[in-house]
């Protein structure tokens, strides 16, 4: 099976020779692709004997017209192993019917009968169907293709039959048996995975049509040519068939992206799409087997319409599926790996847009090109060609090409297994981008083999990682954020963004989140700033207002009850009360001089509570003087988040402020830059800002304060915060497109939950690896504190220095007016002193001068006046003399008169007690007579005698009158 080439006198393997020159018998020939001599195996028994083929075909076509209709195709599904496939719900006759019918037309050609047996015969010489379960435990027939496919068991059943089959023949042949050997494990799986073109593991007649046939070259794609050859439909909506020049229709209608060719992604759609139109439903979608590997369909699916909610897959978002399965699929077969690894081509060029923000990202905003000599740039060492710009493959060394980003690299590096991608030229910097977040990312994409580039921005924001479109020739476009308000609000309106429609891959630095930043120099506060500050503060205003009101309350009490009896308090109202308001103060002070005290019982019990409450007052004034200090340097007590409880804190306007401060209880200073904010926290008018620690470090950084003389006054403490709360922690990451609708409405693409997934992944080996750890060390290395030059004493320097020279200045006094050498002139000098400051008091008014001081004239003029002043005041003090003679003796009258009042008032009141007495005794005494008269009537009445009334002795007394009588 070696077969002599027509062209070239070397040997090449037999398929090869059959595609080339034979193509009418490539029905009847099955490679194994490895190795790659490997030979063919063909006609060994009836199931893959091609001649057979047409026979059955004769015999199923009963209406003879060359042609099979699905119940004709059903005499061939119920004989031999596919009537126990079909019988055990195995194999589903119509989804056959459908795969089998390549152009659609409703019947099966003997071209397309024979597509069937070829790829089939699989199963017929197996015995065996898909040996692979359904993962959601539905019938095989149920499933993708309706059961109607191969796996991975049923090739490798395939391959040992094989293995067989040709030892036979090679033996027979005398042929060299060496050539035939089981397939290593690495063999088996490449040859399975460029069989399975979707990556989905399992081969459908599709796959095995579109590569064995339909690509007579091999290059992945169907051309023109190889289209109008295939027994792809062509047939247009018109009924007539195709001009392959002129109106390729149908051709079209494959090649999405209008490159000239049609990838079997761009052929499968096609196929999937069973009720042609233009979508995929889910339904098609489970059916058509896109495997969920490549992201689920709900990760690509929109709303048919604004009336329809159903999901569907429609051109644009299948688009966007193809650029990432194509990438995805042939980084699988470039690095022999399985989607578990995140692989991605090489081909498939990632753009990362990045701006200057050190120390995460630091480039040279410098957009002009450096000379490039051909030296430089086709030199052998990779150092040096790097260092250079380069326009176009003839500026490298052999073995080496112009990147996409404008550099020499190995064409191994950029074009594996000698795939060919689109290098367009973009922004180059004078010098490699270097920086945190840079390097973690080069690494990180250095351990996923992907192809890069940066392009440096101006005012990055995540808006900016649209979705790719065609010709573009960049598979994605990433963003790598270094600032808070990079991955929330856009560049242009400040509007904020939807971060849930984009994909995001974790911290690339691990020490995200807000931090706490406060002055790093302790703040002190001297004794008398203290008192100041505190004898002007509003606490001790309000405590001397009320202390007012008690005070003045307490002396009225005082007062009032002890005015009468204790002559200490005075009865006037005016004298009184001030008595009673000293004696308040001095007893509340707890001073108690004891020049006064109350001798009633309330008054002492009103006392006693009054001290009582004097302590108490005092001690609460105390505490919170003591509070109201410890709150001038309450900056000293920040030591973490929960210390900025009820403390003006500073907050950026574009951190969700409100959430912030509900969440850890300050009081939000809203400032509109971190610089303002950094502003205020240095001149104290802040005692803490809480910012974005990516953004305090660029701040420290761009401001110089890093570099400060004697460190930077301000410093971070606590550890970070909500780092693993995307709202709030993520501030260093890269971000892509997932349902950006950018640049059109509906892009979606889910490589960005894979790119960013498989950054995920491998910053978790490096973060494990401790290789983070050096990056910190080598960007961001801890700033010098201000505490770095000589820590400033506590001592009050100037205040002990006025206190040390007042008192040498006392001490060199005392000396000087003690000292007997030196008294004499202390004393001229102290007389000096004195009639300066006696004059001066003069000149001022303050001072009258004394009679020495003044001439004769002045004297007499004084003297005069002093005599006339005291003649007046003779006068008055005579008259006042008299008028107080006059005084005392009315004074005396009135008290005569008052005396005389009182002895009236005392005699009318002894006579009236003695009329009252003598009056009640006579009331008394008759009543007593009338008493005794009227018990003597009483007694006496019943024994009268008639005589002493004058009634005979002998006459009868009767109580009543006699009739008779």
């Amino acid at each position: 099976w070696w077969t002599l080439s027509t062209e070239e006198p070397q040997f090449i393997p037999g398929i090869d020779w059959v595609k080339k020159y034979f193509q009418c018998c490539r029905h009847c020939v099955w490679s194994l692709e490895y190795p790659t001599t490997a030979p063919i195996a063909a006609m060994v028994s009836d199931d893959l004997n091609c001649v057979e083929f047409r026979a059955s075909f004769l015999e199923y076509d009963v209406n003879e017209d060359q042609r099979l209709s699905e119940e004709e195709l059903d005499r061939y599904l119920q004989s031999g192993p596919n009537a126990y496939l079909v019988g055990n719900d195995l194999l589903d006759k119509n989804s056959v019917f459908v795969q089998c019918d390549l152009n659609s037309d409703g019947s099966i050609s003997l071209e397309e009968y024979f597509v069937l047996r070829h790829f089939w015969a699989t199963m017929h010489l197996t015995r065996t169907g898909p040996l692979t379960p359904p993962r959601d435990g539905k019938p095989m027939k149920d499933g993708p293709f309706g059961g109607f496919f191969l796996d991975f068991g049923q090739l490798q059943v395939w391959f040992d039959l094989v293995q067989t089959y040709l030892l036979e023949q090679y033996w027979d042949n005398f042929w060299d048996t060496s050539l035939i050997r089981v397939p290593t494990e690495d063999e088996l799986t490449d040859t399975v995975r460029r069989m399975d073109l979707d990556g989905s593991t399992r081969v459908s007649l599709e796959e095995h049509y579109f590569r064995v046939f339909a690509d007579r070259d091999g290059d992945g794609q169907v051309s023109n040519s190889e289209y109008y050859l295939s027994l792809y439909k062509k047939i247009n909506q018109a009924g007539q068939r195709d001009n392959p020049y002129l109106y390729p229709i149908n051709f079209n209608i494959h090649d999405w992206d209008g490159s000239g060719g049609i990838s079997f992604l761009e052929r499968k759609f096609i196929a999937a799409d069973l009720d042609s139109n233009a979508q995929l439903d889910g339904k098609e979608w489970f059916l058509g087997d896109f495997p969920s590997d490549f992201g689920p369909f709900e990760g690509h699916a929109t709303p048919a319409s604004d009336e329809d909610p159903t999901p569907v897959v429609n051109a644009l978002r299948y688009f966007y599926y193809t650029l990432y399965h194509e990438c995805a699929q042939q980084g699988l077969k470039e690095y022999k790996t399985s989607l578990a690894d995140y692989p991605w081509s090489r081909s498939c060029i990632i753009d990362v847009l990045i701006q200057n923000s050190p120390p995460f990202v630091m480039v040279e905003e410098d957009t002009s090109p450096l000379p490039c000599g051909r030296a430089f740039c086709n030199s052998s060492r990779a150092e040096e060609s790097l260092g250079h710009v380069c326009e176009t493959d003839d500026d490298c060394v052999s073995g080496r090409a112009c990147t996409y980003y404008g550099y020499c690299h190995d064409i191994a590096d950029i074009a594996p297994n000698g795939r060919q991608f689109a290098r367009k030229r973009r922004y180059v910097p004078n010098g490699a981008p270097t920086g945190y977040d840079i390097e973690v990312f080069k690494e990180a994409f250095s351990r996923l083999k992907y192809n890069y580039t940066f392009t440096v921005v101006n005012d990055l924001s995540l808006d900016a990682a649209q979705a790719p479109t065609p010709y573009e020739g960049v598979s994605m476009t990433l963003a790598l954020s270094s600032e808070f308000n990079q991955l929330r609000y856009t560049s242009a309106t400040e509007a904020p963004i939807d971060m849930s429609k984009y994909a995001c891959s974790s911290r690339l630095w691990r020490r995200d989140g807000f931090v706490v930043v406060v002055r790093a120099e302790l703040e002190t506060l001297s004794n008398q700033i203290a008192m100041l500050q505190m004898l002007i503060s509003p606490s001790f205003i309000n405590f001397l207002a009320l202390f007012f009101f008690f005070v003045l309350i307490l002396g009225h009490i005082f007062w009032f009850f002890e005015r009468h009896v204790n002559g200490l308090f005075r009865l006037f109202y005016a004298e009184g009360v001030m008595d009673g308001l000293w004696f308040a103060v001095v007893t509340v002070t707890t001073v108690g001089y004891g020049d006064k005290v109350p001798i009633t019982g309330f008054g002492r019990l009103v006392g006693a509570f009054w001290m009582l409450f004097g302590l108490i007052c005092f001690g609460l004034f105390g505490g919170q003087v003591i509070s109201q200090i410890s709150e001038m340097q309450s900056a000293n007590n920040i030591v973490d988040i929960d210390s900025v409880a009820g403390v003006d804190v500073g907050v950026l306007a574009s951190s969700n402020y409100r959430g912030l401060s509900t969440m850890y209880g300050f009081s939000p200073e809203i400032c509109d830059t971190i610089e303002q904010c950094g502003s205020d926290v240095r001149s104290k008018k802040l005692k803490a800002m809480l910012m974005p620690h990516a953004d305090v470090l660029r701040y420290f950084k761009s401001s110089g304060l890093e570099n400060t003389e004697c460190g930077n006054p301000l410093k971070i403490v606590g550890e970070p915060l909500l780092a693993d709360n995307d709202k709030f922690g993520l501030h260093n990451s890269v971000c892509g497109c997932d349902k950006c609708d950018k640049p059109l409405a509906g892009s979606s693409v889910y490589a960005a939950v894979y790119l960013t997934q498989a950054l995920d992944s491998v910053l978790g080996e490096m973060a494990s690896e401790r290789w983070l750890d050096g990056q910190d060390e080598a960007f961001l290395s801890p700033p010098v504190l201000a505490d770095a030059c000589d820590p400033k004493t506590q001592f009050d320097i100037p205040l002990i220095i006025a206190c040390c020279v007042t008192l040498a200045f006392y001490v060199a006094l005392s000396y000087f007016v003690s000292h007997s050498l030196t008294k004499p002139h202390a004393d001229a000098w102290a007389k000096r002193i004195q009639d300066s400051l006696r004059e001066t008091a003069f000149k001022l008014g303050i001072k009258h001068r004394r009679r020495r001081y003044l001439a004769d004239q002045e004297q007499e003029e004084i003297q005069e006046d002093v005599q006339s002043a005291w003649r007046e005041v003779y006068r008055h003090e005579k008259i006042a003399q008299y008028v107080s003679r006059l005084q005392s003796l009315c004074m005396g009258h009135n008290v005569d008169v008052k005396k005389l009042e009182a002895e009236v008032h005392q005699g009318r009141g002894t006579m009236s007690r003695v009329i009252r007495f003598f009056t009640t005794s006579g009331a008394v005494v008759l009543c007593l007579v009338c008493v005794v008269y009227t018990a003597l009537i009483i007694v006496w009445g019943s024994q009268i005698r008639p005589s002493e009334l004058g009634i005979p002795d002998g006459a009868k007394i009767t109580s009543s009158l006699d009739p008779e009588l």
